[in-house]
């Protein structure tokens, strides 16, 4: 079905707003998703905002302002501390300004809604925005080098000679971990299968535990799609324990068997301290990987997946394991992704799950043995 929108927005800034009717300055989308998103503007915004909190109208413009000279600040730093990183003196030319602009607000909306207005009532937020690490290296080496040009690193070697002759070198490593990692997946489903012939696992249960009974109704009802089997199958194989055992039952289970090899064993006791979580696609470096921050450490790493960074935008928050390999950061099966602007909702849904557990340890850790939340965010 083709969504309609409701109001208009226009090129200078300003929209027909959908709920007063009125042209003024453009406030946002509401539903973006829906079948029928809202266009509103800044007024309308603003008295709904004042209505859903319990505010006046002019607490709630105060506030917006407030995020918004909080919002500058962090930019600013961002930026001067870009220009240093690069060594430069003077703004980046256009195109670059914008490219990291983009990486900067893409860290910043890793802060929750809560996490924002908690940083207006510091008094000094400059030590705070400084702690904030960013990797610039990926966006000052994003420019594309002349083979027998001079390499951007200032070795004084052709680029052909030096860091081209590096990056070739790192996608050889990353696919002969990848391949390696392709038969773990593979001795893991074969064991599932033997697990599951001699009644050790019981496949029904399990399905009922991970989907749920709506999902499981529904994929009865309409069929299930490859999608949710390989989703099934990533959180049996990383995620589910047998027990109360610390270690994840079938990667236990592939570690016990004595059929993996050295390398084999170094990824699954990597997949074992990998829980899935939340990221933000912060940078995509076109046909190689892309950078992703975790929502709550806010750790960023880089992710070695051509696949993935032609098939995702910046921008945007997946839920995915990633997982170390020999120096390197691979993703484990298949993505969910959302808009930043809806990850509030699915995250309060974990945050919600987190403190009912009681559980003293990071929330990182609680997803480790609780895999199966993920499930139930659709």
């Amino acid at each position: 079905m083709k969504r309609k929108l409701t109001g208009e927005m226009l090129d200078d800034g300003q929209c027909i707003c959908g709920i007063c009717g009125g042209k003024d300055k453009m406030g946002g989308v509401l539903n973006p998703m829906s079948q029928q998103p809202t266009v509103a503007c800044y007024h309308c915004m603003i008295k709904m905002s004042a209505e859903a909190k319990g505010i006046t109208v002019a607490e709630a413009e105060r506030r917006k302002n407030e995020m918004m000279r909080v919002t500058h600040l962090f930019i600013k730093m961002k930026m001067d501390e870009y220009a240093v990183a690069t060594g430069r003196d003077e703004l980046p030319p256009l195109d670059e300004a914008n490219h990291v602009l983009s990486y900067i607000m893409n860290v910043w909306n890793t802060f929750s809604k809560d996490e924002k207005e908690a940083l207006e009532k510091e008094a000094d937020l400059a030590p705070l925005f400084q702690s904030v690490a960013m990797n610039w290296q990926y966006l000052s080496a994003e420019s594309k080098q002349r083979r027998n040009e001079l390499c951007p690193c200032g070795s004084g070697k052709k680029y052909k000679a030096c860091c081209l002759a590096k990056e070739e070198n790192e996608k050889a490593e990353v696919e002969k971990y990848k391949k390696i990692d392709t038969w773990v997946i593979r001795k893991a489903m074969k064991l599932i299968s033997e697990l599951t012939d001699n009644k050790t696992l019981n496949f029904v249960k399990l399905l009922e535990f991970y989907f749920g009974a709506r999902r499981l109704a529904d994929a009865r009802k309409y069929g299930m799609t490859q999608k949710d089997v390989e989703e099934f199958h990533e959180w049996l194989m990383n995620d589910y324990y047998f027990n109360d055992e610390q270690t994840p039952f079938i990667l236990a289970e592939l570690v016990a068997s004595g059929t993996l090899s050295n390398h084999e064993e170094q990824l699954v006791n990597a997949r074992i301290g990998a829980p899935k979580s939340v990221y933000m696609v912060t940078f995509i470096k076109k046909g190689t990987g892309a950078l992703l921050r975790n929502v709550f450490d806010k750790k960023e790493v880089f992710v070695h997946d051509i696949g993935f960074s032609q098939s995702t935008r910046e921008g945007m928050a997946v839920f995915v394991r990633i997982f170390p390999a020999g120096g390197y950061h691979l993703l484990s099966g298949g993505h969910m992704a959302y808009p930043a602007n809806i990850l509030d909702g699915k995250l309060k849904t974990i945050t919600k799950a987190y403190k009912k557990s009681r559980r003293k340890d990071d929330i990182n850790n609680f997803l480790r043995k609780n895999g199966h939340i993920f499930s139930k965010l659709f």
